[in-house]
């Protein structure tokens, strides 16, 4: 993985993280910023006191977020399934995607915590409603920029669906899949943690809430860094992914 990534480009990552914690260390030193942002000296005797719960509570919102990632794809694709049998029907379910996106989703969550109760499964499907709409977009997306000629190779052949799909469909959209995981993989997190806004007993989302209610900066910005790490860690398994079964265009591309 580390050969892909250019080395300038983790230059100015590792410049970016130094120069914005003594920018945080400086600005904390202030008595009003520390009652919101506190400093990197705080938050950090504040892991180390708490790492057990904090862990615990990162565990929980990776499990609900990599969950949701799971679900929204495994239903997109049943839906392209459906799609590549019907084609017809994917211009009909495009619109009716892109205005469920208009909906306020944070409105749902409660919701969701009456239908499928306080636990995991209420916050995973939060996650996979949120991701669904670019994972979804972004394979239909793909198998629609296929070009005529190679789909009318395919039906000269007389190639099943099956065969369409293995050799065309999933090959040929796969970049724009991937792109639309990518968004996905940092809205899994964002999903999780709303719907634990609206009641959890462990997750990010919780911490995030009492911090605020309590007025505790600590617990605030340890929860968002860590927010942070997740999502940054689930992007990059998407990249591993990517480079794994997509080697035949990400040849010579760097992150």
């Amino acid at each position: 993985m580390i050969r892909f990534i250019k080395s300038q480009n983790v230059r100015s990552v590792a410049l970016f993280l130094v120069g914005g914690d003594f920018l945080w260390q400086a600005i904390g030193t202030n008595a009003r910023a520390a009652l919101l942002i506190s400093s990197p000296s705080r938050v950090c005797r504040y892991f180390i006191s708490n790492q057990g719960d904090l862990i615990d509570d990162l565990a929980q919102t990776s499990i609900e977020a990599l969950l949701g990632i799971i679900l929204a794809t495994t239903i997109s694709f049943a839906i392209m399934l459906v799609c590549f049998y019907w084609p017809r029907l994917l211009a009909t379910i495009l619109p009716v995607t892109a205005l469920s996106q208009v909906i306020p989703l944070i409105t749902l969550a409660p919701l969701f915590i009456l239908l499928f109760g306080i636990g995991t499964l209420s916050k995973l499907m939060m996650a996979a409603l949120i991701c669904f709409f670019p994972i979804f977009v972004g394979f239909a997306a793909g198998v629609r920029q296929i070009s005529d000629e190679v789909l009318t190779v395919l039906y000269v052949y007389g190639a099943t669906v099956w065969q369409r799909i293995r050799w065309a469909y999933l090959p040929q959209s796969l970049p724009h899949l991937m792109a639309g995981l990518k968004v996905a993989s940092t809205l899994a997190v964002i999903g999780a943690i709303v719907a634990e806004f609206n009641g959890a007993d462990i997750g990010l989302g919780k911490n995030l809430f009492l911090a605020a209610k309590k007025l505790e900066p600590e617990l605030m910005m340890s929860s968002l860094i860590l927010s942070s790490v997740l999502g940054g860690a689930l992007f990059a398994g998407t990249v591993v992914i990517e480079w794994s079964f997509g080697k035949w265009y990400m040849k010579g591309k760097t992150i």
